[in-house]
């Protein structure tokens, strides 16, 4: 009994993090390596690694370890690097979203003399680098390479014909598709095929079906609700009889939606799963918001911290803050943080019963997660909103009807019962079951 997850997302963390509360700790496959994937989730491309001599032990690198050739200077921010050769950019680093604000290196992207992208080396959470990807001149991926922390190559993947090879116990081994590929990976790993868990109509469930081996399946839908049944769906349902397979819906609406268009008959292969979150902190209803940004066009800040005085805004930014915001320290009730450290950031997050999503451009630290992990009740924009997974629709105003996100404030600051209400709908809106009911649905 395995997990087969296709891609490493916020979905799928999320998903495997429901289960192992629930209490469901089998062996879980990412298809995609990424180099940090979660504590004890494995890869065909790892286990590959592994099995060639790789070395799956050590530390991440800093930025600043990046290997590059002498007198060549790597600059770094809290939200990227950069490598430049006589200040000329030649890469740019990109860090581990997965660790806080480490500024540990997932990969480097070189550029030509062109400032075009032609190769990204991907390093992994033990410090060396793992993948090389290849591009032509107009952004196409070619050819993406694995090899050990020695460097020696173990499997080549070429993006064109989507064919891979792998050298394996000396000798070579070639795959039309990804398919194949796990297909041997999942036979030589070992592992018991008579139930696999996965939560994708594509690669994972060509896999399943195509094993030749009999067992149950269960499908995690983790999309949105459809007007029709998918068409594998459709053959996992009627098409599909040595692994009969049930289909789990993660999102209440698309329960609702799959079961007005199931048949009579099909109805007992659907059900409704939901997730199971660790919070980490009861919200207290204290007037204190917090905003994470870094940028500095937050939306109606102004007009929201002159006529909320009772409320205490903490705005805390990775990079130093424009004059424009740095402006705002001028305000009694208003606490800056550019720069912000881990420490602070853990600090902020206990200290805070609000997150304001009100800042334009990319959201950093994954703040909304993090936000309604702690209980905190988000509130927000539309045009600003960097998720719909977390927090209540109906607390989602649009910018040019402000005045009602600052009534909405000014009524929860004047009835602190009413925070509680709303994170327990908050927590709902975010499809909350229990562990019980994952038992109820999973066997």
């Amino acid at each position: 009994m395995i997990n087969l997850f296709e891609r490493d997302t916020e979905d799928s963390r999320l998903l495997l993090a429901s289960l192992r509360q629930a209490g469901y700790d089998h062996p879980t496959v990412f298809l995609e390596e990424t180099g940090y994937l979660p504590q004890g989730v494995t890869s065909p491309y790892a286990f590959f690694l592994a099995q060639a001599g790789a070395k799956l032990a050590g530390k991440p690198l800093f930025f600043n370890q990046v290997p590059v050739p002498a007198y060549w200077e790597i600059k770094g921010s809290l939200s990227q690097a950069e490598v430049a050769n006589h200040n000329q950019r030649v890469a740019t680093i990109s860090y581990d979203q997965t660790r806080g604000q480490e500024r540990l290196v997932a990969k480097v992207a070189w550029q030509d003399a062109n400032g075009k992208v032609r190769l990204v080396d991907y390093y992994n959470q033990y410090g060396w680098c793992f993948k090389h990807s290849y591009y032509d001149e107009t952004g196409r991926e070619l050819r993406a390479t694995y090899q050990t922390d020695q460097g020696v190559e173990v499997i080549s993947e070429d993006k064109l014909t989507q064919t891979i090879s792998l050298t394996y116990h000396k000798q070579q081994y070639f795959f039309k598709n990804l398919v194949d590929f796990t297909i041997f990976f999942l036979k030589e790993a070992g592992y018991k095929l008579d139930q696999i868990w996965y939560n994708s109509l594509s690669t994972p469930m060509f896999v399943a079906t195509r094993l030749g081996v009999t067992g149950a399946d269960i499908l995690f839908w983790q999309e949105g609700k459809r007007d029709e049944v998918p068409g594998n769906m459709d053959y996992l349902l009627h098409s599909n009889p040595q692994r009969p397979t049930k289909i789990c819906v993660t999102d209440k609406e698309a329960y609702a939606g799959f079961a007005d268009l199931f048949s009579p008959a099909d109805q007992d292969s659907l059900a409704y799963i939901g997730y199971l979150y660790n919070y980490r902190r009861e919200n207290q209803a204290r007037k204190q918001a917090l905003i994470m940004t870094n940028s500095d066009q937050i939306a109606h800040l102004q007009e929201l911290v002159e006529q909320l005085p009772n409320l205490t805004f903490h705005i805390a930014a990775l990079t130093e803050m424009s004059p424009k915001l740095m402006a705002f320290a001028a305000y009694d009730n208003v606490k800056l943080y550019p720069n912000v450290n881990p420490k602070q950031v853990s600090q902020l997050w206990q200290l805070a019963d609000y997150y304001l999503d009100i800042n334009y451009q990319n959201e950093i630290l994954r703040a909304t997660k993090q936000a309604f992990l702690n209980q905190m009740l988000i509130l927000g924009f539309n045009e600003t909103s960097h998720t719909n997974k977390f927090g209540l629709a109906e607390n989602r105003f649009p910018v040019a009807t402000y005045q009602d996100l600052i009534a909405k404030l000014d009524q929860l600051l004047a009835h602190d019962e009413e925070v509680s209400k709303e994170v327990f709908l908050q927590k709902q809106a975010a499809e909350q079951t229990s562990v019980a009911h994952y038992h109820e649905v999973l066997g």
